[in-house]
C-alpha cells in the first residue's frame, strides 16, 4: 500500500543504512524543486510570500541532468504552471517528474504523479477561496483529464470551513474522478480563526465525520486517513507528532535535496516549506512538520544501525 505516495521509502531506508555503515552519503532519491514564488490563486489560508521569482531554465536543467537517473524530481512552488517554459520542458525530457499544481492549467503528460489542491465540492466556495471566478470548473476538468494519464491525488485542507462537508467531498470525488488514486486530508496549521478548528469542531469531526469518511474512502485514501488522523491531537496546532524526538538524527534528509528558485540547495522540504532553511539538525517544528511515516523512517534506520 502507498508505494506511489511515499517516494521510494523502503529502498531509501536500506540504502541509508548501508551508506552510513560504509561512512558514505546515501544516494539522493528525492529532489524537491520550489520552482517559483508566483501563483495565479490567492487561497485564504496560504502563508506563501508571493513574488515574481522563478527558477531559470538553465538552473532547472542542471538539476535535472544531475539527478534524473536516480531521483524523483518533485516540482512545486508557488504554482509551477506559472513558469511558461516548464510544461513543454517536462514533456520533452526523460525523468521521473512529480508535480504539485492547482490544476487551473492542464498539467503536462510526462509526469509520474500529480498532487492537486481542492478543498470542497462547492463551486462557489472554491472560486471565492482562491479568488478566481472560474477556478472550480477548470480544476475539476483537469483532474478528470490528468487522472487518465498519470497517478493523480487530491489534497484537501481540513479546516473549520471544510470539515462538515468532507463526506460530500468524498462523494463528489468518487463520482467525478473514478480513476483518482487518493484523497488526502491535510490539517490546517495556521492561526487564522477563520480556519482553525476548536475543541468542539475536533470532537464532532472524530465522532461524526470520521466514521462517514471511513465508509466512503477507497483503500489508499483510508490508509492515509488512518495514518495522519489517528487521534485528536493530530488536528491541534503545533503538537501533531511529538513522538518525533528532537535529539535524534534525521536520516531522511540524507537522501533528499531541496532547491529554491535561485538554485540554492537545502536538505528538508518540510522545514523549507515552513520557512526554515539553515539547519543541521532537527528543530522544534519537526514535531508537527513531519508525519508518522517520516518519523518511522528515522526509527527504522536507527533500529537497523543498532541491530534492533
Amino acid at each position: 500500500m502507498s508505494n506511489l505516495y511515499w517516494d521510494d521509502f523502503e529502498r531509501r531506508i536500506n540504502e541509508t543504512v548501508i551508506a552510513i555503515k560504509n561512512n558514505e552519503e546515501p544516494k539522493v532519491r528525492r529532489v524537491a524543486i520550489f520552482i517559483t514564488n508566483k501563483c495565479n490563486f490567492r487561497c485564504g489560508y496560504c502563508r506563501v510570500n508571493f513574488d515574481k521569482k522563478e527558477m531559470s531554465q538553465n538552473v532547472f536543467n542542471d538539476i535535472v541532468l544531475k539527478y534524473k537517473d536516480d531521483a524523483i524530481l518533485h516540482i512545486t512552488g508557488g504554482e509551477p504552471s506559472m513558469v511558461k517554459w516548464l510544461y513543454n520542458y517536462i514533456d520533452n525530457t526523460e525523468a521521473r517528474f512529480h508535480l504539485n499544481s492547482n490544476c487551473y492549467l492542464t498539467p503536462p503528460k510526462n509526469i509520474k504523479r500529480l498532487k492537486v489542491s481542492l478543498d470542497s465540492p462547492s463551486e462557489n466556495y472554491i472560486n471565492n477561496l482562491v479568488g478566481v471566478k472560474d477556478a472550480f470548473g477548470k480544476i475539476a476538468d483537469n483532474i478528470k483529464l490528468a487522472s487518465e494519464y498519470t497517478t493523480t491525488s487530491i489534497t484537501c485542507v481540513l479546516s473549520r470551513e471544510t470539515y462538515l462537508e468532507l463526506p460530500k467531498m468524498v462523494d463528489f470525488c468518487n463520482k467525478e474522478f473514478p480513476k483518482l488514486y487518493a484523497l488526502f486530508f491535510s490539517v490546517y496549521k495556521g492561526i487564522d480563526k477563520r480556519f482553525m478548528m476548536g475543541e468542539a469542531d475536533i470532537n464532532y469531526f472524530f465522532k461524526t465525520i470520521m466514521p462517514q469518511l471511513k465508509e466512503k474512502l477507497n483503500a489508499e485514501s483510508l490508509w492515509l486517513l488512518n495514518e495522519t488522523l489517528d487521534e485528536k491531537k493530530r488536528v491541534l496546532q503545533g503538537i501533531r507528532f511529538p513522538e518525533n524526538k528532537l535529539n535524534e538524527k534525521c536520516y531522511l534528509s540524507l537522501s533528499e535535496r531541496v532547491f529554491d528558485c535561485d538554485g540554492n540547495e537545502y536538505r528538508c522540504s518540510h522545514l523549507f516549506r515552513d520557512g526554515i532553511k539553515n539547519h543541521n539538525s532537527k528543530v522544534a517544528e519537526c514535531q508537527y512538520g513531519c508525519n508518522k511515516k517520516l518519523v518511522k523512517f528515522n526509527q527504522e534506520v536507527e533500529g537497523l544501525l543498532n541491530n534492533v
